[in-house]
């Protein structure tokens, strides 16, 4: 739409106040959670003002907009769209996304402040590895994990901060003394020591982070028996905050198919004249943290109980399978072939994982 179009709202005072206006005695909005934190506060208005919300998928909106004909990448189309779709559905609770207060929306705020915290971190060590590349080439590119105290000794020393130990420090003097960067004139500069107490600040506050998230995920009784389902796979932290923003409450799957969708290992199909094809949907951030599960703990045989055996059995089942149809074709770890076994194994776990939730989890 045009910004003077009246039926356009934008998020500042007098825009909000006609909003408001427009929404006065309304059963609901429905809205899209494109763009989740900018859709939230429209929201969080609605409801102020005693207008429940109803989150429409964007596969849902797609497929409306594409069966009545509607143009794409148009706007009064996809609010056309969305109000049709709540109301051919509105006495259908499942065919609306859900969004959980309290526990569960803590959980996904934290979650996502972790994985972005992450992100710009790496990129800060990067940065910092490469001017020690040049200053203290002999450590640039070792590896040093956050300890107890959640810094990371190497940082930590390039930073010039205090630990709990000398251990570290007294090492990385006695490199540093007799390293070839100095010897020849290249010294630690100030801007990497600020850039390497960025890293040490990230390191700290995802720890704080973490630790908060523990306790939400573990603690809380509402999730006791979805951990324990959890232990039978050997899901980490992050893997449980993951699947309890995206599952919970487990009531809302009517079947396994749309419980794989949400995970990011459901099937949409596209078809263009008479070619038919099927594409992965759901969430990036679920498909990650399922492939590094996979990677992590069935790759490396770290799972011990009974559904634990039959995954890994299932994984090297696949990967023999694989290996015996690819020709002797050199496959690289990080290629398809790889992503493959693993992505198969993901959606044997989910067959596994549901019915064992559904059982314990569904009062």
């Amino acid at each position: 739409m045009k910004r003077s179009n009246s039926l356009t709202f934008h998020l500042n005072a007098a825009s909000v106040e006609d909003f408001v206006e427009f929404i006065e005695g309304a059963n609901c909005i429905a809205l899209e959670p494109t763009g989740k934190n900018y859709s939230e506060l429209w929201a969080t208005i609605a409801e102020a003002h005693n207008v429940s919300v109803r989150w429409v998928g964007h596969p849902e909106v797609k497929y409306l907009r594409k069966s009545e004909r509607l143009p794409d990448k148009n706007d009064q189309a996809d609010a056309l769209a969305l109000a049709a779709y709540a109301l051919k559905n509105w006495e259908k609770e499942t065919a609306f996304l859900r969004f959980e207060p309290g526990a569960i929306a803590e959980i996904n705020e934290i979650y996502l402040d972790i994985k972005g915290l992450k992100a710009n971190n790496t990129a800060t060590i990067n940065r910092c590895r490469a001017k020690l590349a040049t200053s203290f080439p002999e450590v640039a590119f070792s590896s040093s994990e956050p300890g107890i105290d959640g810094l990371s000794p190497l940082f930590s020393w390039v930073a010039e901060r205090a630990r709990y130990t000398d251990r570290g420090k007294n090492r990385y003097d006695r490199l540093y003394n007799s390293s070839v960067g100095p010897k020849y004139g290249k010294t630690i500069t100030s801007h990497t020591r600020y850039l390497a107490n960025q890293i040490c600040d990230n390191h700290i506050q995802e720890a704080l982070l973490r630790n908060r998230l523990s306790s939400l995920v573990y603690d809380r009784l509402e999730f006791a028996k979805f951990n324990q389902v959890f232990d039978l796979f050997g899901f980490g932290l992050m893997v449980r905050a993951m699947l309890l923003v995206r599952t919970y409450p487990l009531s809302r799957f009517e079947s396994e198919g749309a419980f794989k969708r949400r995970l990011g290992f459901g099937q949409e199909e596209r078809s263009s004249g008479q070619i038919e094809s099927f594409s992965s949907s759901g969430s990036a951030y679920a498909k990650s943290e399922l492939y590094n599960w996979s990677r992590t703990s069935v790759g490396k045989k770290r799972l011990t109980s009974q559904v634990g055996l039959e995954v890994q059995a299932k994984f090297e089942e696949y990967k023999a399978k694989l290996n015996s149809n690819s020709d002797g074709q050199e496959k690289g770890q990080n290629g398809k072939f790889t992503n493959l076994v693993h992505s198969r194994t993901i959606a044997f776990t989910l067959r596994r994982l549901f019915p064992l939730l559904k059982k314990n989890c569904v009062d």
